[in-house]
């Protein structure tokens, strides 16, 4: 299979070993290095260094070989909202991971829906059949899947085009005085740890997040966000930056004695890819948010 990459002007300058770590999420640095090396990486069909300073317009082009790749089954139980032969749409709960990161791990939603026979549609990555989005590990919440290829392009185009409507509940710490804000920061990955990302105004992608303060508690404020664009770990990145962390955010937020992280998607609106009407689908609240609040209120 073979993968091919524009430069595009704002990644102009970078070494080529770092410019596909930051574009190839699904490959290691050290997977990436070995590809450069075996000459299975060409720069407009020549072959470079790991060092070389890539221009705005060339060409890479990556070869992967294919590797059969075994996904076993994860005896866990799922709670499913809705399932038809087209989409299945889950209530995800905290700490569960949506897909093997590589190979070898299986302690996944993927695998759980594997060991419940469930049909999911084919993707490049054979490690993510029917994934068009992704909750990360800490967030708990509603998500949907897809069981063929027709679903699965229709629900990507709709994300890519941002037609889908989601909803996150979050409580954060310190008191946010706008009642309503739009957040409009910039997001890239964090150089120092590719697996975190940070404001940034240099090489980074739009993000925006709708934030709405639901209640006022002692020292923490409830929130409803909907985010319009679907950046890695943008809510949690977003609140911390405006010096709002989510309560419980081991890897942005601040140190504090809750355990699990407070965010949870509420609500998923979508058109069905097959029957083309609205489909609007919720998850109730963890018992953690509500017991969270009543405590605060009591503070107050």
């Amino acid at each position: 299979m073979k993968k091919q990459l524009i430069v595009g002007e704002e990644n102009a300058g970078e070494r080529l070993d770092k410019f596909l770590n930051n574009q190839l999420d699904s490959l290691s640095r050290t997977k990436i290095l070995g590809l450069i090396k075996t000459g299975l990486v060409l720069v407009d069909n020549q072959i470079k260094k790991a060092s070389f300073l890539i221009h705005q317009n060339q060409r890479i082009s990556i070869i992967l070989k294919e590797e059969k790749k075994e996904l076993k089954p994860f005896d866990f139980e799922i709670k499913i909202i809705y399932e038809d032969s087209d989409i299945i749409v889950i209530d995800k709960p905290y700490g569960l991971v949506v897909h093997p990161p590589q190979e070898g791990h299986h302690k996944t939603l993927i695998n759980a829906l594997i060991h419940l026979k469930k049909e999911l549609s084919p993707s490049a990555d054979a490690l993510r059949p029917g994934v068009v989005q992704r909750l990360d590990k800490e967030t708990s919440g509603v998500m949907v899947l897809t069981k063929n290829e027709h679903s699965y392009n229709s629900l990507v185009a709709q994300f890519k085009e941002r037609k889908v409507s989601k909803e996150y509940r979050a409580i954060v710490w310190g008191k946010i005085k706008k009642e309503k804000m739009l957040i409009d920061l910039p997001l890239a990955r964090d150089t120092k740890n590719r697996l975190k990302m940070k404001v940034s105004f240099l090489k980074a992608k739009q993000a925006h997040t709708d934030l709405q303060v639901l209640e006022q508690l002692e020292d923490a404020t409830y929130l409803s966000l909907r985010p319009r664009t679907g950046r890695m770990h943008q809510i949690r990145v977003h609140l911390k930056f405006l010096g709002f962390p989510i309560v419980g955010d081991k890897k942005y937020g601040i140190k504090d004695d809750y355990k699990e992280l407070f965010l949870h998607a509420k609500e998923l609106s979508f058109t069905h890819p097959r029957k083309e009407r609205l489909l609007k689908f919720q998850s109730a609240l963890p018992d953690k948010f509500t017991k969270f609040i009543t405590e605060y209120k009591l503070r107050q």
